[in-house]
């Protein structure tokens, strides 16, 4: 069911969805959702993951209402956003959760681990990476930023969605790219340029992969370009052979691309934990 969030300079909307059983005795998964993307990308994640646990799936502020205010002389940070969603998470009196995170949203769920270790009880990172941006990838935002700001989301989607996909996928499926273009093309440059920004001034959490603290699990797409296979086998071999996924024929987007596979490996991952 859609809800909204008044996080003070608007109203965020975010799913919460479950399969009828009493809320507070099932475990709880926060869907976050990437760059360019709203938690719509999660639909079939949602539908499927309800029938076992409670999910919450957001938008990120931005996206389908106002950015955050930031104050000129502060640079954008992956932990304004992880501000954010615990304060979201607190006023849904939910203290305990696992965090499924899409490439940036992988990124905020890295952050929120490693700094609300009383909350996080497990941690995916779909196409998502713990490194930091290399000098070459923050130069790129910087253009990317440029980019939208002188063209705007819309023009970015259509110069860039199509890239994070598989080229089988992009063959069979032209429609559903254009979905998710549709989908977020009306997200300002503003907060779209505030994304950027925060991914580009992002720290490495590559720590977390070898702490026994929480679980943490990683998919992987075989042709993802956003994340470079060579990246993520580097941090994958720091996990356990179990909580790894490794898709082929796949890009960035896996939730589209092998929704079957990413949903049942998720679940997988959860049920194990949940049983330790």
């Amino acid at each position: 069911m859609l809800h909204y969030y008044d996080y003070g300079v608007d109203q965020l909307a975010y799913f919460d969805e479950d399969n009828g059983e009493t809320k507070d005795t099932k475990a709880v998964v926060l869907l976050l959702h990437g760059f360019g993307e709203d938690h719509c990308i999660w639909k079939e994640q949602i539908t499927f993951l309800s029938k076992y646990f409670r999910v919450i799936a957001p938008n990120l502020p931005g996206v389908h209402c106002k950015p955050l205010t930031i104050h000129y002389a502060h640079a954008p940070t992956i932990q304004n956003y992880v501000e954010l969603m615990h304060e979201f998470m607190h006023s849904l009196h939910i203290d305990k959760y696992y965090v499924i995170g899409h490439s940036m949203g992988g990124y905020i769920g890295l952050a929120l681990a490693d700094y609300y270790v009383n909350h996080v009880i497990g941690l995916g990172l779909v196409h998502s990476t713990s490194f930091e941006d290399s000098p070459a990838k923050k130069e790129s935002r910087l253009k990317v930023a440029e980019f939208i700001q002188e063209n705007g989301t819309r023009k970015f989607l259509e110069t860039a969605t199509q890239n994070l996909f598989g080229n089988a996928f992009k063959q069979m499926h032209p429609e559903q790219i254009q979905n998710v273009m549709d989908s977020v093309s009306d997200v300002s440059s503003e907060a779209m340029i505030q994304f950027v920004m925060a991914m580009r001034n992002r720290k490495a959490h590559t720590h977390l992969l070898t702490q026994q603290r929480i679980p943490i699990w990683m998919i992987v797409g075989e042709a993802d370009i956003a994340v470079p296979m060579e990246d993520s086998l580097q941090q994958t071999q720091l996990l356990p052979p179990n909580n790894v996924m490794i898709l082929k024929e796949v890009g960035h987007m896996g939730m589209l691309e092998a929704t079957e596979k990413v949903n049942h490996a998720l679940l997988g991952f959860i049920q194990a934990a949940e049983k330790k």
